[in-house]
């Protein structure tokens, strides 16, 4: 009993010192320290320009054949960036509020999004949710885990509200590396753009 509080204060531990590793640091001017790394987050253009998301800048499209592999389900994201490893990855699909069904709120897409995850993989362990905070959108993420054969990997899932777009999307790595990506990539949500707003910046330069 007492070696397993030991082992959970030594996890909080840890967790506040990736915290505080990272707070310290400015995602769009600093490199960020994760898994041993130096990592430079870079705007990168989505949908034609649509959108424009901050990542890492080394992340790189990732390979077809990779993703036929990695995604086999139909519903495979049309954007799927990644790292040299494929294991540290990307997720985005636009949607329009055409191809909306209804008019439900952020919190309703993403408890359908849950249950969804549940139904497929029950064994699913959901973690902890929280919104987006940014003046220019709405968004709201959420974090969770599933198994596979010799592994655990963390996923945190977004939705991010601009006008007539809704942007579903998703991060996921190992899961031993979850607290050094979790506070970054939160912060890299509250930088995304639209993408025009951009590119009017670039035509006034």
């Amino acid at each position: 009993m007492k070696r397993g509080i030991c082992v959970d204060k030594e996890i909080i531990a840890l967790r506040g010192y990736y915290q505080s590793r990272t707070r310290i640091y400015d995602l769009m001017k600093d490199e960020i320290p994760i898994c041993g790394k130096k990592v430079r987050f870079v705007p990168f253009p989505l949908f034609d320009g649509k959108v424009c998301a901050w990542l890492p800048e080394d992340f790189v499209v990732m390979p077809e054949r990779i993703a036929n592999v990695r995604y086999i389900t139909e519903y495979r994201p049309p954007v799927i960036l990644t790292n040299m490893r494929y294991d540290e990855n990307f997720c985005f699909h636009l949607l329009t509020e055409e191809a909306l069904q209804g008019d439900a709120s952020l919190d309703a897409y993403i408890r359908k999004m849950k249950d969804a995850i549940l139904l497929h993989a029950p064994e699913t362990v959901m973690y902890d949710q929280g919104d987006i905070v940014s003046d220019k959108l709405k968004g709201k993420w959420f974090e969770y885990k599933n198994f596979t054969l010799d592994e655990e990997t963390y996923h945190l899932q977004f939705l991010i509200s601009f006008g007539a777009y809704l942007l579903a999307g998703a991060f996921n790595c190992r899961m031993m590396f979850y607290e050094e990506w979790k506070k970054a990539v939160i912060q890299s949500l509250e930088y995304m753009e639209i993408g025009e707003k951009e590119e009017k910046r670039n035509e006034g330069r």
